[in-house]
């Protein structure tokens, strides 16, 4: 069984943290929740592992943590389906996911979700259409099987490979769900603006290694919001455009770029 028993985990979270003050809660859930994934991240500890989770949308202690509510929504039995048809059709790596409610400090996308080539965690708020949840689920998966074909470190992994990953997933989520799933900033951009940013910003450093070195040119910063997801997402589009047939996800990085309409000089 791929998708691990986290409901069980945060019952237990909730049992236990009755009739503790606040200082205790994050001991509490250092214990319960990040103790169990030590297997996952074998060079942290428990409260490294917990200040990760938390940076990308763990529940801080002090929320509620609607269990019995997602329980009702069947998510976890909907992402064990869903996992188990993706797995199947992308011929993937059987991974542990791990599910948990997501801090109301991102209330406004109420979900969230990180791969490592490891594992998946989704992080979620109640009421997800079961299409979005399936959606979150594919394109975080989408990123295991990549990296599996990849077979690099994220400290090896290239800017050019991090675009290409997210450009993927992204047309993965449309062909198999629609493009109501799609992320909405894709078309905060129009073509014209995301070919002159590509190249001045771009294409200069496709060849910058390591994951952490790719963040201000994915997330924006300096750079506008979103910007490297878009431009992956318009390269992996436009490469199916003019190579509709084959399969994408056994295309090398390279080959993706040089077959799309982004130009490389």
């Amino acid at each position: 069984m791929s998708v691990r028993p986290t409901n069980q985990w945060l019952n237990n979270f909730n049992n236990v943290r009755k009739g503790h003050n606040e200082k205790n809660l994050e001991e509490i859930q250092c214990t319960l929740l990040c103790h169990p994934l030590k297997d996952v991240f074998i060079d942290l500890s428990p409260e490294e592992i917990q200040y990760n989770l938390q940076q990308n949308g763990l529940f801080q202690v002090h929320e509620e943590v609607a269990v019995d509510e997602l329980e009702k929504e069947h998510v976890w039995e909907i992402v064990q389906k869903e996992f188990e048809r993706l797995k199947k059709q992308w011929n993937g790596p059987d991974v542990p996911i791990y599910i948990f409610p997501i801090t109301l400090e991102q209330s406004q996308t109420r979900k969230n979700g990180v791969a490592y080539p490891n594992a998946v965690f989704l992080f979620i708020a109640r009421g997800l259409e079961k299409e979005e949840l399936k959606a979150l689920l594919a394109h975080e998966y989408n990123h295991v099987c990549r990296l599996q074909y990849v077979n690099k470190t994220l400290d090896e992994m290239t800017l050019r490979d991090s675009l290409i990953l997210e450009g993927l997933a992204e047309c993965a989520v449309e062909e198999l769900y629609g493009d109501k799933w799609l992320a909405p900033w894709l078309k905060h951009y129009s073509k014209k603006e995301v070919l002159k940013i590509w190249q001045v910003n771009f294409l200069p450093v496709l060849d910058i290694q390591g994951v952490q070195n790719h963040i201000e040119f994915l997330y924006g910063g300096k750079l506008p919001k979103w910007i490297g997801y878009c431009i992956g997402y318009e390269i992996v589009r436009t490469y199916k455009k003019n190579f509709p047939k084959g399969k994408l996800y056994l295309k090398s990085a390279q080959e993706i770029v040089a077959g799309s309409d982004f130009p490389l000089q």
